[in-house]
Parts: C-alpha cells; sequence; structure tokens
C-alpha cells in the first residue's frame, strides 16, 4: 500500500495525461478525452488521499505528484485546443493567462534551483479541482464567467508560489501557504 500513491502518480505521468492528449491529436473524440482526463485527474485526487492515509508520503512522492500535475495540465491544454477550437479562440487570452499562472513557478524554479518546486499549497489544491469544473460550462455552450473567475484565481495562486519563492531562501518542498513559508523564513536558524 505505500507504493500505491507513487504508482497512480507514474500512472497519471506516462499513461493517462500523455494517452488523453495523443487521443485527442488522433481520435478527435471529445468523449474518450474526457474519460481519460478525469481518470487522471481522479488519480490525482486519490495518490494524495492514499499517500495521508498511509502515511505514505515522501520527497519522491511529492515531486512525481507535481510532475503528473503539470503532465495533466498540459494534456488538458492540449486536448481541450484540439477538441474545442472555436472556445479556445474566443477566450484565448484568457487561456494564456491561466498557462502562464500555471507554469510560471515552474521556469522560476527551473532557473533559480535546476528543479521544480512542488509546494502543493492549500490554494493550489483547490484550483486543481475548480479550474477543470469551470471548463465544463465554457466548453458545453454555457456562461465563461466561471472559467474568468478561475483564472483570475489560478493568477493569484500564481503570484502566491511565485511569493513563497521569493521570500524562500533556497529551495523548499512542501509548503502550505504564503503564512507558512513566512512563519517558516522567520523560525528558520541562520
Amino acid at each position: 500500500m505505500k507504493n500505491l500513491p507513487n504508482i497512480l502518480s507514474l500512472l497519471r505521468l506516462f499513461l493517462l495525461a500523455p494517452i488523453a492528449a495523443l487521443c485527442a491529436w488522433l481520435t478527435g473524440s471529445r468523449e474518450d478525452f474526457l474519460i481519460l482526463f478525469c481518470a487522471a485527474l481522479l488519480t490525482d485526487w486519490l495518490d494524495g488521499f492514499l499517500a495521508r492515509r498511509f502515511n505514505a508520503k515522501s520527497e519522491l512522492g511529492r515531486k512525481l505528484d507535481s510532475w503528473g500535475d503539470y503532465a495533466t495540465a498540459a494534456a488538458g491544454m492540449t486536448g481541450v485546443t484540439l477538441l474545442w477550437p472555436l472556445e479556445v479562440k474566443r477566450e484565448w487570452p484568457w487561456f494564456v493567462a491561466a498557462l502562464i499562472a500555471y507554469f510560471i513557478i515552474v521556469v522560476y524554479g527551473l532557473f533559480r534551483w535546476r528543479k521544480v518546486p512542488g509546494y502543493h499549497t492549500w490554494f493550489a489544491k483547490a484550483m486543481a479541482w475548480i479550474f477543470p469544473l469551470t471548463l465544463i460550462p465554457l466548453l458545453f455552450g454555457g456562461a465563461a464567467q466561471p472559467f474568468h473567475i478561475a483564472v483570475i484565481l489560478q493568477i493569484l495562486c500564481g503570484i502566491e508560489e511565485m511569493t513563497i519563492a521569493l521570500i524562500l531562501p533556497g529551495y523548499s518542498g512542501e509548503m502550505p501557504g504564503l503564512w507558512h513559508a513566512l512563519h517558516f523564513k522567520r523560525n528558520k536558524p541562520v
């Protein structure tokens, strides 16, 4: 049971996310893409739940989860772009803003530390569920406002993660939020 969270992260990273993107590209099937993408999202929730439940948290697991998250986000954007091109064209500034807000910490971490931070803030965990849910009305002919609100929240989430990266003296692992980073910095011996 201790390895199951990592196995789920690997499944998301190397199987579900890539196959979802390939499915969108090769078959053009919205239904198949959505099934695979939702399965990837489910494994994201399940790996964290199982890691906490069975006390199987590890640095490797945190990194695998982060990489799985980024692969799922990339697959999601690939599928949405290929299968709903009119919606993406209409909302492109919002999609670009969301992508920048989501991936800016990856770019910054690679430049600063040569590795990707995986803070797993509470805000980022909430956005992992909020963001995909707001795509449902947007992609199926409904209102764009929930998606716009989610993009604004994603920008705020990105700002929180960048602020954490800027105030911490070096690379850090899990950080639940900005308050925790400030507390960590104040109490860390010099």
